[in-house]
């Protein structure tokens, strides 16, 4: 694996998983225009999203500290009998809050045959010869984006906080392995609907994205087809590192300045192109 590759890829994983743009889709996109979608994947990819994974734990280290200290001290009061579930700080229901939603995840972990589990299963039959699919779910996306302008900071009448924990688990794992659907940006937007704020919003998205990135990462290096090279492997690795740290950042400024809207444009405009596509490569076949 070049160099090259590891730059441009590194870059480019990182900059479509922290926006709404959809690594996966662009993924299945390129793939199936150069004729090679296998369904493999390469250590690089996993190695790229161990990296992402880094940059985005950087970027909320403060965040990422208070709950790894707030876990341990819920021990401590439930070892020593201390612990109040009726009298919860804001800080510990947001933990409580994100393990919760990682309960659907648990259900990847079911035996699927020859695929080995639900999760493998879905990701590689998810692309079926086509770019139908995906031209579907970045249209979607992008109908999304703009619908969540319309409804962001306006009130909206709060769910309890374990139904609200349980419908955003559901969307990440409905959106984890489709491509064209955006796992992080789906996250966000399910906590806007549910009348979470923007700066709420995105750090639950960004708690359920590391350990969903690392585990991902491991897997993929376990099973890749197409081995990396130790200096390539962590070039990626610190690229991917950098750019989501800074992709961080720059998508809060975008949410500041309200200009969200442009990658629905992105989206729409990509998501109808591959659907003409898409269904210009299911005539042909038949």
């Amino acid at each position: 694996m070049s160099v090259i590759t590891s730059i441009f890829q590194a870059i480019f994983q990182a900059l479509t998983w922290v926006f709404p743009v959809s690594e996966s889709g662009h993924s299945a996109i390129f793939h199936d225009l150069s004729g090679r979608f296998t369904n493999a994947c390469s250590q690089l990819t996993g190695v790229i999203h161990i990296g992402i994974a880094v940059g985005i734990f950087i970027a909320f280290f403060k965040l990422f500290a208070g709950l790894f200290k707030s876990f341990f001290a819920g021990w401590n009061d439930l070892f020593h009998k201390r612990l109040d579930l009726k009298n919860l700080s804001s800080q510990r229901k947001f933990m409580f809050m994100t393990i919760f939603s990682f309960v659907f995840f648990l259900f990847y972990l079911i035996p699927a045959g020859k695929y080995g589990n639900v999760f493998e299963m879905f990701h590689r039959t998810s692309y079926n010869g086509n770019l139908l699919g995906e031209g579907i779910c970045f249209a979607l996306t992008g109908a999304l984006v703009i619908a969540l302008s319309t409804v962001a900071n306006k009130s909206t009448k709060r769910l309890p906080e374990l139904l609200q924990a349980g419908i955003i688990g559901l969307v990440a794992f409905l959106a984890l392995p489709f491509a064209g659907c955006s796992f992080t940006f789906g996250i966000f937007a399910a906590a806007i609907l549910l009348g979470m704020s923007e700066k709420y919003a995105l750090r639950y998205a960004a708690v359920l994205s590391v350990p969903v990135l690392i585990t991902a990462g491991i897997i993929e290096l376990c099973t890749a087809v197409t081995k990396v090279g130790v200096f390539s492997a962590i070039l990626g690795l610190i690229i991917a590192a950098a750019v989501s740290f800074f992709a961080v950042k720059l998508f809060i400024f975008v949410l500041k300045n309200k200009a969200l809207k442009y990658f629905a444009y992105y989206d729409i405009a990509v998501g109808l192109i591959i659907l003409i596509i898409g269904i210009f490569e299911i005539v042909v076949k038949h």
